[in-house]
Formats: structure tokens, sequence, C-alpha cells
């Protein structure tokens, strides 16, 4: 039976298929949106006799776990948003041409970017906003890309080594832009386990956060993840199994523009400002926390015919789906 907090968190039982003893142990699974994504919180005992604490049942202490580390998320979200006109990150687009105030947290963000940018030889660059916001991704078939002029003019509002990051404050150039969205969906499931591992350090813990995931240290019992094959989607390519650590997937089979029977990937070239050619259907890398696996992700990714390449010379084990 599923229930649904006032926050929006929907909760269900989660039994473990994986134990097949007489006896086997019971948990709970949270589901709720955020980053335009479908995301789930699940818990698993890692003793069939875990009790209650404080006077509270075990659901009700999962549940408030869940509750906080939704909040957590959607926190994260709310900051990060682009598309949104209180969040932050639109704060400082909307500042640009002026030195802004920043905290910790932004500043930790930025310089992570930063290294993304330096390791990408310039191919991750989060000031690439002003040519994303052309591409009309997932608006369907009658979206139409944007034109040769409007990418050209817009490449001359792109180029992180021309923002200016001092202590706490940032200098962003007039008319530039910055985009979080390789970075924030996998921050927030660091997060959100660190919450999770906090207040519920007898459980199996697993975050999902559109496909972007980690579990909590020395589970019990591994995760069986299956990724999902972009030729079918919905359908598992390859079950794996996830004991620690993060997996994160980067693809375009979901996000893409079809028009006049071409079809462009999300995936943006800010040297160019068009789709990266020869890029994978999908690329998923193994990390110890979900921001590096998703950075490595999206960084082969961006490497196109040379992903494989990439993500060996940096060690990482990964699973590429090509066409």
């Amino acid at each position: 039976m599923s229930l649904v907090s006032a926050e929006g968190l929907s909760l269900s039982p989660l039994l473990d298929e994986a134990i097949v003893e007489e006896h086997a142990r019971a948990g709970l699974k949270g589901e709720f949106m955020a980053m335009a994504s479908r995301c789930e919180f699940l818990a698993r005992p890692m003793q069939a006799d875990s009790k209650a604490q404080g006077g509270q049942s075990v659901d009700e202490r999962v549940a408030q776990a869940f509750d906080r580390a939704m909040a957590e998320v959607k926190r994260i979200e709310a900051k990060y948003n682009r598309f949104s006109e209180s969040s932050v990150l639109t704060q400082l687009n909307c500042g640009a041409g002026d030195w802004q105030a920043i905290d910790e947290e932004t500043l930790g963000l930025l310089r992570f970017a930063e290294h993304c940018y330096r390791l990408s030889q310039g191919k991750f660059d989060i000031t690439a906003e002003p040519v994303l916001a052309l591409w009309p991704f997932g608006v369907g078939e009658s979206a139409t890309p944007p034109s040769d002029c409007q990418i050209c003019a817009a490449l001359k509002c792109v180029g992180f080594e021309r923002l200016i990051i001092e202590d706490l404050r940032l200098y962003l150039p007039d008319g530039m832009g910055i985009d979080l969205g390789g970075i924030a969906k996998e921050y927030a499931a660091d997060k959100a386990i660190e919450i999770l591992s906090r207040e519920l350090p007898e459980y199996d813990l697993l975050v999902n956060l559109g496909g972007d995931m980690i579990a909590s240290p020395g589970c019990e019992q591994p995760w069986q993840i299956g990724i999902e094959d972009p030729h079918k989607l919905d359908t598992p390519a390859r079950v794996v199994t996830l004991k620690s650590g993060a997996l994160a997937t980067s693809g375009h089979s979901r996000r893409y523009l079809l028009h006049q029977g071409k079809r462009y990937g999300h995936i943006i070239d800010p040297g160019t400002g068009y789709p990266i050619i020869g890029a994978p259907l999908s690329v998923s890398v193994f990390a110890p926390q979900c921001v590096v696996a998703g950075m490595l992700a999206t960084l082969a990714m961006l490497q196109g015919e040379v992903a494989e390449d990439f993500l060996s010379r940096q060690g990482a084990v990964h699973h590429i789906i090509r066409g």
C-alpha cells in the first residue's frame, strides 16, 4: 500500500527480492519528483530484528529520514535551477557584469566545475548556458534547431576562463550565464545519502535521482541495478551490482531534438554550439561519489568517438552503449 506525505513523498513497502530466506526483510521505498526526474530512496534493514527507536515505529523513522533527504534534494534544485526566476543561479546570471557575493556551497561547485573544465580540456563548460538556452530539447518534432547565426552570437558569451572567482565572490562578464545542470543532480544525490546514512546507520540505503545513484557504504546485500538499454527504453541492457559507491549515466536517449528526420542529442559541444558528433548513446560510470561518477560520464560523452579511451585513461570502471 502506498502513502503520500504532505511534501509529495510517496511511500511503499520494499521487499528484497534477492533474499529468499523464510523471513525475508521488508524495507521501505520513497518516491518523488525533483530535477525533472523520477527519484527514489530505498532502505532495507541490515538485521531482520531491527527495532524502533525513541518510541517511533520503524516506518515512521525511515519516512522522516526520507523527508529530510528529499528536502535537501529540493533545496539544491531550488537554489541552482536556471529555469527558476527565484534561484540563486538565476540571480547570478542576471547580475552578470558586476562582482557578486557567493556562499561556500556555490564556491565549492564552481571550483569543481573548474576542475571538470581543465580535465575535459574545455569541453565541460558551465558557461555554455547562452548556447544551451537556444536548443529546445524535449519540445517535440515541431521544434526547430537554432540558426548558425544564433549559435555564433551565443558562442561569443561562452568561456569558463573569463570567470573570475575570488574567495566568496564571483565576476561573471556581461552577457554570460552559468548552467550547473551537469553537476547539481549528482551533488544532490551525494548530500541525500549523507543524510540517510547518518540517520539510518542500520540500513542498506540507495539514492536514485533519475538514474544517477549512490549506495550507502558497505551495504550488507548489494543492490541490483539495471542500466537502461537506449535502444529499448525502460528495459535493462545490463544488470550490475552496487554494494557501495555511485553509478551515474549520461546519454541522449531521452533528451533530444528531432527535426525533419534528423536527431540532435542534448550533449552540446561548447566549442561549436552543436551536439557532440560521434557520442555514445549512453555512458555509465562507477565512482566513490555520485558527483565524480556523473562528471566522468558527462566528460566521456563530450569526447565523442574517443569516449572509451578517455575513461580508460582515467581508470574508471564503465559501461558504454553505442548506436
